[in-house]
């Protein structure tokens, strides 16, 4: 029996980005407050997260690009030509103490994860999953892209047959650019189509890599209004059909939370129940994996929902309920809803939504068989 580790740290309370910007709110620090409260992780389960090392960013990222954070860190500016050059400096990625100081912080942990999970542990980075960063430009709110980078780690000892899945609600261009013309990385995303999410301009199911990678990158765009029902049934299926061209040795699992109801980025209407029966449809097909963070723009929910992973995780019973003691903790966040006629005291009060089921649109039937067509020819 693998034993549990949630790698995190306090620092992240003052590596933030900047006022207004949507990841401006407590993610990993929350997450280990309210575990903390609700009394669901013990000391010896907890790993302090540690900065990646420069060897370890050049893995993936040119050195002029990282070089060109640690300047636009040290000095708080957009150094001459970085935000043209690098896309930095601008609304979407910002310089602020979470550019390099938080993403480094980050992108460590997930090599720590890698590592824990090759020492036989069950390993978990909520800061991870940055899976938008370019190999010399920011994309979406993300500097450095972790996943790639444990992803890099896991080739260098050897792994050649390696499959990333991601969970988030926005597709992770920067991972498929980086594996698409090689068969060592199979990379699957089920996220909101591009047709109307960001990143726009990838993340159609026609994409299928190039080269030796040819075959080897599989997306999933749903529609609007993806709930637990639909979102469970695709993954199953997908994972099946998968299962027949691609056996990986290890997986890299994303587990980014914006596709909640709650969430204010994104379109789908998960409930937390139906992500974490996600998680398990996952861990039961390939058994345990590397678990990263990812997006999650909506606080409480997050919290909420990451507590539900990491008591699976750690093979825990989540409790129904939350404690006063963990509403106190949800509570003291500073957040205001977006649409604030939505009564979401539940939030505060149950752990575990109830389930958010429904039909099965015969766009998401028509949707997988182009994806069995896809993977089958």
């Amino acid at each position: 029996m693998r034993e549990a580790r949630l790698i995190g740290s306090l620092r992240y309370r003052s590596l933030r980005y900047t006022k207004n910007h949507p990841l401006r709110i407590p993610r990993v620090s929350l997450l280990l407050e309210f575990l903390d409260a609700m009394k669901l992780i013990a000391d010896e389960e907890k790993v302090e997260g540690r900065e990646a090392t420069l060897e370890e960013l050049l893995l993936f990222h040119e050195r002029e690009y990282i070089e060109t954070l640690i300047e636009a860190d040290r000095c708080q500016c957009v150094p001459k030509g970085a935000r043209e050059k690098f896309n930095i400096g601008n609304y979407e990625n910002p310089v602020s103490p979470a550019m390099f100081r938080g993403s480094s912080l980050a992108t460590g942990s997930s090599v720590q994860a890698v590592e824990l999970f090759l020492e036989g542990y069950t390993a978990f980075n909520p800061a991870g999953g940055m899976h938008h960063a370019f190999k010399n430009r920011a994309n979406g709110f993300c500097f450095i892209n972790d996943p790639v980078i444990a992803i890099e780690v896991l080739r260098k000892k050897g792994f050649k047959r390696i499959l990333y899945i991601d969970l988030d609600a926005h597709h992770c261009d920067g991972v498929q650019e980086a594996y698409y013309d090689t068969d060592e990385v199979f990379v699957l995303s089920l996220h909101q189509s591009p047709e109307y999410a960001f990143p726009f301009k990838r993340g159609f199911i026609e994409e299928r890599g190039e080269g030796e990678g040819k075959g080897y990158n599989l997306n999933v765009p749903l529609p609007k209004g993806v709930n637990d029902t639909e979102f469970t049934y695709t993954l199953e299926k997908t994972l099946i059909y998968l299962k027949d061209v691609f056996q990986p040795q290890v997986y890299v699992l994303q587990l980014g939370t914006d596709p909640l109801l709650e969430d204010p980025l994104s379109k789908f209407q998960l409930s937390n129940v139906g992500f974490l029966e996600a998680f398990r449809i996952v861990k039961d097909a390939f058994g345990v994996g590397v678990y990263l963070g990812g997006g999650g723009y909506h606080p409480i929910a997050l919290a909420r929902c990451w507590t539900l992973i990491w008591c699976e995780i750690s093979q825990r019973e989540a409790p129904d309920e939350i404690t006063p003691a963990g509403e106190k903790v949800l509570r003291s966040v500073d957040w205001e809803e977006f649409d604030d006629e939505v009564d979401r005291t539940y939030m505060f009060k149950e752990l575990k939504d109830k389930p958010r089921t429904g039909e099965i649109r015969a766009e998401i039937k028509n949707l997988l068989q182009k994806v069995k067509a896809t993977l089958y020819s």
